[in-house]
């Protein structure tokens, strides 16, 4: 990258632009940038748009994953519209997109979950992606068994030890030492959120990690993290995530996280 000319970032830049925005008229999109921002659109397009989203390491369609767990998650609808149309773009199906902020319900609150939703329907229906009938499914119907029973198999390998397949009649101090919110966190995030088909673990890792870089998290960083290597995400997977991190939420957040996966990944 250092011997690059200007003029050969900013090419690569309107690549991206063009396929994120499905402008067909990238120049023009860039030029409108600089003018109402002034350097700060340049840095848009030669930094964000030029370095970060030309970069190897990672595919684009995880990084439009990345990059909408984080808009999510800090409440960026305006910016989250233009990255929904991106995903549609880069491989991701309309599912696959709205689940990415059913999940964020259980790791940024329902009502950035809802906002987010919000603006990826607007996206997805301008791109003529819209629900059948202007009705979304519901969630499957579960019973109380049956959540605890999905949550405890997928948590297991995230925390280490064995859940018991039944709901103690008692569980103390919590299945996971946090006392009623435990028994809680295994039926819904786990037994809920987890254990649905339409994204596949790998994808919940790299969204759920994003999420929590772009909050600050480091203490779930350090639970999520290596539970992400375990469901197929690579070292180098996970650099790209923190590169990506400084573009969208600050590099301060990014160090952190860093600072976390490289503790981690000593201990190995």
């Amino acid at each position: 990258m250092s011997d690059q000319t200007h003029s050969q970032r900013r090419a690569m830049a309107l690549d991206n632009l063009r396929m994120l925005s499905g402008n067909d008229n990238p120049e023009r999109a860039a030029q409108q940038l600089e003018d109402q921002n002034g350097p700060l659109g340049s840095f848009v397009v030669d930094f964000a748009l030029g370095d970060i989203w030309s970069r190897n390491g990672i595919g684009k369609r995880d990084r439009s994953l990345i990059v909408m767990s984080i808009l999510g998650a800090l409440h960026m609808p305006r910016q989250l519209k233009v990255h929904v149309r991106g995903a549609i773009n880069h491989g991701m199906t309309p599912e696959e997109v709205r689940e990415v902020f059913t999940h964020m319900s259980g790791y940024a609150g329902f009502p950035r979950a809802l906002e987010a939703m919000h603006a990826a329907n607007d996206a997805l229906k301008e791109m003529g992606h819209g629900p059948k009938d202007g009705k979304l499914a519901p969630a499957e119907r579960l019973s109380a068994a049956e959540r605890w029973r999905r949550g405890a198999e997928i948590l297991g390998p995230v925390v280490g030890r064995e859940i018991p397949s039944i709901r103690p009649a008692d569980d103390g101090s919590g299945p996971i030492g946090l006392g009623p919110l435990g028994g809680i966190g295994v039926d819904f995030c786990f037994g809920e959120i987890w254990a649905r088909p339409q994204l596949s673990r790998r994808d919940r890792s790299v969204l759920v990690c994003s999420i929590l870089g772009a909050l600050g998290r480091t203490d779930e960083l350090k639970i999520h993290i290596p539970t992400a290597l375990r469901n197929g995400v690579t070292k180098g997977e996970l650099e790209e995530l923190v590169v990506t991190l400084a573009a969208y939420a600050g590099f301060p957040f990014a160090v952190e996280f860093r600072a976390v996966l490289t503790e981690h990944l000593k201990k190995d």
